[in-house]
């Protein structure tokens, strides 16, 4: 969902390679020290439905060189944004708030540059790929088995159904912010 919304704010899909640290969400194995990935089944969808191609970092110290750029700018906005740890009433509270510092940070100049991040954008920005029309559902689907109790446990968090549902399987679409069962 972060994915998705970067995207819209953006307005278009970023060309080329996208470098990753080996994210959970799609990465299911590292296959030894290698470039080789097993992806999650619900990641491929993604870069299929965005044409995305993931370019991930060597683990261990045979990476490091590569994470560099990655953690120094996470660590960068983990600390102008997450510190304090911010209070807010929804994820899309806290995007607008991502939002704001973002269009702050445009204004920055990087190291000595004559230029913005904003206006550097500028220049890329026709580099980006159309967004596709049809939107990306990003939740994942998985299955529950509903006990004789009428509950439901998703991710080990217990949900009340209706009683009908005792003993069944139920499909659940499990959002940020939603649960739907």
């Amino acid at each position: 969902e972060g994915h998705v919304h970067a995207f819209q704010i953006l307005g278009g899909v970023p060309a080329g390679k996208i470098r990753y640290d080996n994210l959970k969400a799609a990465v299911a194995q590292v296959i030894g020290f290698s470039r080789q990935r097993v992806e999650t089944a619900r990641w491929v969808a993604f870069r299929s439905h965005f044409d995305i191609d993931a370019f991930y970092c060597q683990p261990g110290i045979t990476g490091a060189h590569e994470k560099g750029g990655v953690e120094g700018e996470i660590g960068r906005w983990r600390r102008k944004a997450f510190v304090p740890i911010p209070h807010v009433a929804s994820v899309a509270a806290l995007n607008d708030r991502l939002d704001v510092i973002s269009t702050v940070d445009d204004r920055r100049h990087v190291a000595a540059r004559r230029i913005t991040v904003a206006d550097h954008f500028e220049l890329e920005a026709v580099e980006l790929q159309v967004l596709p029309g049809e939107r990306f559902d990003a939740a994942s689907v998985l299955s529950c088995r509903v006990d004789p109790k009428a509950r439901g446990c998703v991710r080990q968090i217990w949900y009340s159904v209706p009683a009908r549902y005792a003993g069944r399987r139920l499909d659940v679409c499990l959002g940020v912010e939603t649960v739907d069962v």
